[in-house]
C-alpha cells in the first residue's frame, strides 16, 4: 500500500511524506521538529518507519529541521553535494546533518531506497542547487517538483511518466503585479530562477500530462500574498478541461487538488 501526505507546503515550511508498506521517505523538512513530531503523532504516523529523507534544495523553508531529524533518529539524507554543502553553512539550520548520514546523489542516475527506484532531475531556482524527484514504486510513478523558476526541456518527458504529481503553482500574475511587493522582489519571483505562476503551470500540465497514466495532481507551494487556492485551482482546471480532462462528475479521469500552506493534507492512499 502506497500513501502520501503533505505536512506543509509554502514559504512557512515544506514537508512531504510517502510510505510504501512501512518504508517511509520524507521529502524536505522545513517545518520545526516539534511541529513535525506532533503532526506525525496526530495522524497516526510512525517516525520509526522513516527510512530516508530526500531534499530538493537548501532554502530554510525546505531544510529547517532536517538536521534534527537525521541526528535524533539516525535518518540518512539524500541530495546533491551542492545542497549538502549549502545546508552545512545555513545558520538557520541549527542542527546539521551528521556527516555519516549525508549521501550525495548524481542527477539523472537512479538509485534504490527500499522498494523505491528514485531519479533526480534539475529544477531552476535561485538556490545552491534544486532537485526534482521521480519515484517508481508499486507500479506507480510519483513525481515532485517545487520552487520552479521555469520548465526545462527535459521536464515534459519526466511529467509524461507520472501517475501522481506534486507541482508548484506559486503565484497569480495579476496579484503579484498589483500587490505590495517591491519591484525588485516581483522580478525575483517571476524570473527564470524564481517561482512559477498559475498560468505557466496550467499550460504545462495541459500540454504534457499523459491521459493514459496520470491519476492525481497536487498544486503546491502557493504564495500567501500573491495567490489564492481558488485562483490556482480555477486557472489549472480551466486549462486541463480544455485539454480534455474531466475533473468532476461522470467520466472523471483526473483528481486535481491544492495543498494548503500550513494545514496537512489528508493521508491519501495512492491507487
Amino acid at each position: 500500500m502506497l500513501q502520501f501526505i503533505s505536512l506543509g507546503s509554502g514559504s512557512c515550511g515544506n514537508c512531504y511524506y510517502i510510505n510504501s508498506n512501512g518504508y517511509g521517505i520524507i521529502i524536505d523538512l522545513g517545518i520545526g521538529i516539534r511541529s513535525f513530531k506532533k503532526l506525525f503523532s496526530d495522524y497516526g504516523l510512525k517516525i520509526a518507519q522513516i527510512q530516508a529523507a530526500l531534499i530538493t534544495h537548501d532554502h530554510t523553508d525546505h531544510v529547517k529541521a532536517i538536521g534534527s531529524l537525521s541526528r535524533d533518529f539516525h535518518i540518512p539524507v539524500y541530495t546533491s553535494q551542492k545542497v549538502h554543502d549549502s545546508i552545512m553553512h545555513n545558520h538557520y539550520v541549527s542542527k546539521k546533518i551528521p556527516l555519516p548520514f549525508q549521501h550525495s546523489i548524481t542527477r539523472g542516475q537512479s538509485f534504490q531506497l527500499g522498494p523505491f527506484d528514485i531519479t533526480s532531475f534539475g529544477v531552476p531556482h535561485d538556490s545552491a542547487d534544486n532537485n526534482g524527484y521521480l519515484l517508481r514504486v508499486e507500479g506507480k510513478c510519483f513525481v515532485l517538483l517545487t520552487d520552479v523558476g521555469h520548465f526545462t526541456e527535459e521536464m515534459p518527458t519526466i511529467i509524461q511518466q507520472a501517475t501522481h504529481l506534486v507541482i508548484e503553482s506559486n503565484y497569480d500574475e495579476a496579484m503579484l503585479r498589483s500587490g505590495h511587493y517591491p519591484l525588485r522582489l516581483q522580478k525575483r519571483i517571476s524570473s527564470p530562477n524564481g517561482h512559477i505562476s498559475n498560468a505557466e503551470t496550467a499550460a504545462f500540465l495541459a500540454q504534457n500530462l499523459n491521459k493514459d497514466l496520470i491519476q492525481k495532481v497536487w498544486l503546491c507551494h502557493l504564495s500567501a500574498e500573491n495567490n489564492l487556492p481558488r485562483i490556482a485551482y480555477d486557472t489549472c482546471s480551466k486549462a486541463l478541461t480544455e485539454a480534455g480532462f474531466v475533473l468532476e462528475g461522470e467520466g472523471k479521469n483526473l483528481d486535481l487538488q491544492v495543498l494548503a500552506r500550513r494545514t496537512p493534507s489528508l493521508l491519501t492512499t495512492l491507487e
